[in-house]
């Protein structure tokens, strides 16, 4: 189960973010939210200019969603770094952006998009978002052990989170992603 969000104003960027969510169910493609957006519903609170979006959408029909999105929205074609593809959509009267990442193929990928749960965000009401472990885990593998504010992140992740985390699946894809000593640092 999901935990809500903490209310408070809601950022601009959002108005973006709920058509770009409302073209995806529209279309029938899978999707969830990652990143600070990701983390704040897990009780982390940080402030983004953006949003970050894994879909389960191949860059192939990519173009249905600029579509759905209208003139409203520029979408900057899907840049193919193999395995996925990355793209952005930047509403034109504001210039808030959405990040999206497409059709990654691996299984944890694979497994994050099934372990995904609807959570209540404040200005976007149900929205797909990343389970605290999965996120946790792409925090760890993103910042490959780099970056303080991702490795802080992480750590209250766990804190906040220490009921509810299922130690066996976080522990056992740790280990297949090669972040089970990261892992271990922040978890003390």
């Amino acid at each position: 189960m999901m935990t809500p969000a903490v209310p408070g104003r809601r950022p601009r960027y959002r108005r973006v973010m709920r058509a770009v969510f409302d073209a995806l169910e529209c279309l029938g493609v899978r999707y969830f939210v990652t990143a600070s957006v990701a983390a704040s519903v897990h009780g982390v609170l940080r402030q983004s200019q953006d949003t970050d979006i894994v879909l389960d959408i191949d860059a192939s029909r990519f173009g249905e969603l600029t579509e759905a999105l209208g003139e409203r929205c520029v979408v900057a074609d899907p840049i193919d770094f193999g395995s996925f593809s990355v793209a952005s959509i930047v509403e034109q009267a504001t210039a808030d952006k959405v990040d999206v990442i497409l059709a990654p193929t691996g299984r944890f990928e694979a497994s994050a998009m099934e372990r995904r749960g609807l959570a209540d965000v404040p200005g976007l009401g149900q929205v797909w978002v990343a389970s605290v472990e999965d996120l946790l885990l792409a925090k760890l593998v993103w910042s490959a052990g780099t970056s303080e504010l991702q490795l802080r992140d992480c750590a209250q992740l766990i804190r906040l989170n220490v009921a509810t985390i299922d130690r066996s699946y976080l522990e056992s894809w740790a280990e297949r992603l090669g972040v089970r000593e990261l892992l271990r640092e922040i978890d003390r």
